[in-house]
């Protein structure tokens, strides 16, 4: 029978993919919107094409995120520790499913090497696709093994 850790973090899993998926489509309709003839980001100032006042709402939409990654670890278990690597896995979760429906929805990144605006908080962060797939390969796997052995 499974642990009790092992179902938590199935269920966490299974929130942060449909986060991703809510995450991506959002993403979808701004690409179309702004980006029509392809998305390419190179530098922050490939980003003044999108309205301030929607980059506004972009960075709160981020925001929103962090707190529901954050909420729902907290939620999951009791002590300091634990709640830490379900965020840590819940946020990898998220993260890796987010690229996996890009490229489900739209075929893209097109190459690991492609750069993409990781985020906006506090400022655009700005590199190639691989890295956060290597980080949060690396940082989920990890997090998911102590929260286990936890």
């Amino acid at each position: 029978m499974p642990s009790n850790a092992f179902k938590i973090a199935v269920f966490l899993s299974a929130y942060a993919v449909a986060m991703a998926m809510v995450e991506a489509a959002a993403v979808v309709y701004l690409r179309e919107l702004y980006y029509p003839s392809g998305f390419s980001v190179a530098s922050a100032a490939d980003l003044a094409v999108v309205p301030a006042h929607i980059l506004r709402v972009e960075f709160w939409r981020e925001a929103a995120t962090i707190v529901m990654l954050a909420a729902v670890a907290l939620l999951a278990f009791s002590s300091r520790k634990a709640r830490f690597l379900a965020f840590l896995w819940a946020f990898s979760v998220w993260d890796l499913g987010y690229y996996l429906f890009l490229y489900l929805f739209l075929g893209w990144p097109p190459s690991l090497d492609t750069l993409d605006a990781y985020f906006l908080i506090p400022w655009p962060w700005i590199g190639p696709v691989w890295f956060p797939l290597a980080l949060f390969s690396v940082l989920g796997g990890a997090s998911l093994y102590y929260l286990l052995k936890e």
